[in-house]
């Protein structure tokens, strides 16, 4: 890693280092909001494709079946809950990049992949499971940081999926050899 990257990356841990971690009742809360947020995109969504174009504000209300300002309230908590929830989420993220450096990506990038995953993560988790954010989010971290390095760090790309096989068959054959190795007292 070059001095200019180090120095890059000593500071943003320094900066995420500042956002202090949500309590339990904090995630679920925001959670909460950011589901909210969710459903009613996706009702715009489905409504933007029956109408064949971008609904009104109030035409989303009432298929919603709430007011216009309950609309831009929980569009406006949504958007601030998931950024609280990936700021006190950051060092997570940092946390698993590391354990994927050098692999042909630099450090950098694989937090920037891994906040990706972080996000989705944050837009997929349900407070009512009863798991942690970030027991949860660091499965969509992981698989981002992986889809990324498969994509990116070859000379040649291949398709995500091919790349996920031949790492399950890698992993097979290494767990066989040394299956073999050990019952074989070499």
């Amino acid at each position: 890693m070059s001095s200019l990257s180090s120095d890059m990356v000593r500071i943003y841990l320094q900066e995420i280092g500042q956002y202090p971690l949500l309590k339990p009742e904090e995630e679920i809360a925001y959670g909460r909001q950011v589901q909210e947020m969710i459903a009613i995109e996706q009702s715009k969504n489905e409504l933007t494709q029956q109408l064949d174009r971008e609904p009104t504000l109030r035409e989303l209300a009432n298929a919603v079946e709430k007011t216009e300002a309950q609309i831009r309230a929980a569009l406006y908590l949504g958007q601030k809950a998931k950024q609280k929830m990936v700021t006190a989420n950051l060092r997570l993220v940092v946390s698993v990049a590391k354990k994927y450096q050098n692999r042909n990506l630099e450090f950098l990038d694989l937090i920037q992949e891994g906040a990706i995953g972080l996000q989705k993560g944050i837009e997929k988790f349900d407070p009512n499971r009863g798991y942690r954010l970030s027991t949860y989010a660091y499965w969509w971290i992981s698989q981002a940081i992986t889809r990324a390095i498969a994509e990116q760090s070859r000379t040649i790309r291949l398709p995500v999926h091919l790349t996920e096989i031949l790492t399950k068959k890698k992993t097979s054959t290494a767990r066989k050899l040394s299956k073999t190795r050990s019952s074989c007292h070499c």
